[in-house]
């Protein structure tokens, strides 16, 4: 049904006394009123049917500027819920959140043990994520939102493109989880993507309109926000830092004609440090126990140390395109950002000119969440627009 230019108004005029309550209340009519110039008698009609909706409802009485009190307004975060997601090469992590975005319940769930019961078949998320609403005991109807990071390419709802995630290979993603939660919309957007809209919200980006976030884990990627926007490229590609190429990649690796996992990633990943650390010592099985080992082993001391320099290499073609205000670092390798920038820092030094931020994420483990929470809360809050 096409929608009337009175009837927009009204819903932009509500979506914008929503998006103050949200943010700012709670506050009056009146305030509500001068803050977004619009009449009293207005906000009050709007008032009223949102009152009647539930997603405000009145807390008591405060006092206005001239010392009369008014009722106050406030949002109402638990009308509904949004459920969040970060899937990537070893762990499946789920949050439900208000619709204010306050983190009420979460689950870590190991891939492995979830391949060694059976369950990661792409039909098999649904029924993991219906279980964990269920346990918390929230009926799967009033969620509103379903945004999810995965650690992959993402085209009309399918997993084009993950090399930590065979079984999801081309799998319709999205419309499996729209089977399960038919009243919800639903979100799916590249991991590193969403982690950085996480940081640029709550974390290390705050306040920053250009920043770049790098994940370091399992596998490595990079997320851009230009302007305050998030940048993907013309084929979401962009970010893919996995593929940079900082040397002679065949002559280092013989024998090697082409890794799915990228040329960088073949030697800066997490699973490609393990790799190499448990040839030395089949000890080294966690990055943990890698870094720990840092300046005590030898062999450990150098595999770090090169890959500290391919490292810096990567942030100097970064700063060389980009120029960001910031790098954030991220992942299961990045929360190890100090002893990284010991090598790292001389590498940048010797082949930029000026100078890099680099700070580490204030978010890890939960960037890709907080990612996820933010673009639930944008899609869902989002008013038409008048043109």
């Amino acid at each position: 049904m096409k929608i009337g230019r009175p009837q927009l108004i009204d819903e932009v005029n509500k979506g914008q006394i929503l998006k103050l309550l949200r943010e700012e209340g709670p506050i009056s009519r009146a305030e509500i009123a001068r803050r977004l110039g619009l009449s009293r008698p207005t906000v009050s009609t709007h008032i009223r049917e949102l009152i009647k909706e539930g997603l405000v409802y009145e807390i008591g009485k405060g006092k206005s500027n001239k010392g009369r009190k008014g009722i106050l307004l406030k949002y109402n975060a638990k009308y509904g819920y949004f459920l969040a997601g970060d899937i990537e090469g070893s762990i499946m992590r789920f949050a439900i959140s208000d619709l204010c975005g306050e983190i009420l319940h979460e689950k870590v769930l190991s891939l492995n043990e979830l391949r060694e019961k059976n369950m990661m078949q792409p039909e098999k998320l649904v029924e993991i994520m219906r279980t964990f609403v269920n346990e918390n005991k929230i009926n799967p109807e009033n969620i509103k939102v379903i945004s999810i990071g995965i650690a992959g390419i993402i085209e009309e709802g399918k997993l084009i493109f993950a090399p930590n995630l065979p079984e999801w290979s081309h799998a319709p993603i999205k419309s499996l989880i729209e089977t399960g939660f038919p009243g919800a919309s639903i979100i799916m957007e590249n991991d590193v993507n969403m982690a950085v809209m996480g940081e640029f919200w709550k974390g290390a980006g705050k306040g920053h309109k250009n920043i770049v976030y790098m994940n370091l884990s399992t596998g490595i990627g990079a997320g851009i926000i230009i302007d305050e926007k998030l940048y993907e490229g013309a084929n979401k590609f962009a970010g893919e830092i996995a593929y940079m190429v900082l040397d002679n990649h065949h002559d280092k690796y013989p024998g090697v004609e082409y890794t799915p996992l990228g040329a960088l990633e073949w030697v800066v990943s997490g699973i490609k440090i393990i790799e190499k650390a448990k040839s030395i010592n089949p000890k080294y099985n966690l990055i943990e126990k890698i870094f720990e080992d840092y300046n005590k082993v030898y062999e450990i001391t150098e595999l770090i140390n090169k890959v500290s320099e391919y490292l810096a290499k990567a942030v100097v073609n970064i700063v060389s395109v980009l120029d960001p205000e910031v790098i954030i670092v991220g992942g299961i390798v990045g929360k190890f950002l100090n002893i990284l920038m010991s090598k790292m820092q001389p590498v940048i030094e010797y082949y930029l000119p000026i100078p890099v931020k680099i700070i580490p994420s204030a978010l890890y483990p939960k960037t890709v969440i907080y990612g996820a929470i933010y673009k639930a809360i944008n899609h869902y809050h989002t008013k038409p627009v008048i043109v």
